[in-house]
């Protein structure tokens, strides 16, 4: 998928089924844009913020960034999220009333989780059916404004803005459909896009190219962002540490995300020695047993501090944490004026 060395067999019969899920999500758009299925509204302005990969393009600090902005500009926000990998995806949920959170990571997902412990004043409601979400949301808690997590393709629900984010370092993989490369649609769905921000824009090979890629699939504005380190905390108290206490020092970094390879970058930018990482499939349930593992591993190669990332780490929180720490980040939208400008144009 992320086209590292394969057998001829496999490249085959993967790209034959990549043929297969092309014509489902063809028709499925094709639908949609017919009105043969419903597309239904909610009774407030919705943002989307999705992407046309599989995962890693940074949309929990992007749909953050958007709530504490609209938060700061006295608009009533809530925030609609799927919440992958939870106990029962199916079940509307509300992660926090605004208030405080009410539901742990495993009723919630991770990445809500993570909303809810960040976004104050903003609640979180999780759904698959993110129509049904944005009407319980609506219903409690009167916003003025939805911010719709991972939304691109759920097209039954309308949006007014559609924001789409795509990694400046792995943009679209080797250009094929799942299962055959990342794109979970084909790139010309990119014309759907209002506004496109390029996440992780600072690792981008080649910006301008990439720029003059997105443009001739879509007439949106183009973003730039990047995610900035802004320290440590500890999962088990909450205490907090500044960026130089990794200078120089020998770190175990693990995680559970889908592109790990960023996170460990961060690590080793930030002067941290990465004696071992150790990846979890994405949206990984942690248990005590692996905490054991990791601290065992740690001793081993002589690693006095353990480090992940936010996501996982509120996963962690209920396992008696003692000994790990949470790299925080934020993300950084480098043409900021104009961005809010965008943003405040569709409420």
């Amino acid at each position: 998928m992320y086209g590292r060395k394969s057998s001829m067999f496999i490249r085959a019969l993967l790209f034959f089924v990549s043929l297969l899920y092309g014509i489902a999500v063809r028709l499925r758009l094709s639908a949609y844009n017919h009105r043969l299925l419903e597309i239904k509204k909610l009774p407030c302005p919705v943002l989307s913020v999705g992407n046309i990969t599989l995962g890693g393009t940074g949309k929990t600090p992007a749909v953050i960034a958007i709530a504490v902005f609209l938060k700061k500009q006295q608009k009533k926000t809530a925030v609609l999220s799927r919440g992958y990998g939870r106990r029962n995806e199916s079940e509307i949920v509300v992660v926090s009333d605004g208030a405080g959170t009410v539901a742990d990571a495993h009723t919630s997902g991770d990445e809500p989780a993570l909303m809810a412990a960040q976004l104050l004043e903003v609640p979180v409601i999780v759904g698959s059916d993110r129509y049904g979400a944005g009407m319980t949301a609506f219903s409690r808690f009167h916003p003025d404004v939805l911010v719709l997590d991972d939304g691109f393709q759920h097209l039954r629900l309308h949006r007014d803005l559609n924001i789409v984010l795509i990694d400046g370092l792995q943009p679209f993989g080797t250009g094929k459909l799942f299962p055959a490369g990342i794109l979970r649609e084909p790139i010309a769905s990119l014309q759907r896009a209002d506004v496109v921000l390029i996440t992780r824009s600072d690792r981008s090979r080649d910006m301008t190219s990439l720029k003059k890629l997105i443009s001739r699939f879509t007439a949106a504005a183009i973003f730039t962002s990047q995610h900035v380190p802004t320290g440590l905390v500890d999962l088990a108290d909450g205490s907090r540490k500044t960026l130089a206490s990794l200078k120089g020092k020998e770190v175990l970094a693990f995680s559970g995300i889908a592109q790990p390879g960023s996170f460990i970058s961060l690590l080793e930018n930030l002067g941290a020695n990465v004696r071992k990482t150790i990846n979890f499939p994405d949206h990984h349930r942690y248990t005590r047993d692996d905490l054991n593992h990791l601290q065992r591993q740690a001793l081993e190669v002589k690693a006095p501090l353990i480090v992940t990332t936010e996501k996982d780490g509120v996963k962690l929180r209920e396992l008696d944490p003692r000994g790990f720490q949470a790299l925080t980040i934020q993300l950084e939208i480098l043409e900021k004026e104009a961005w809010e400008r965008v943003l405040l144009q569709r409420l």
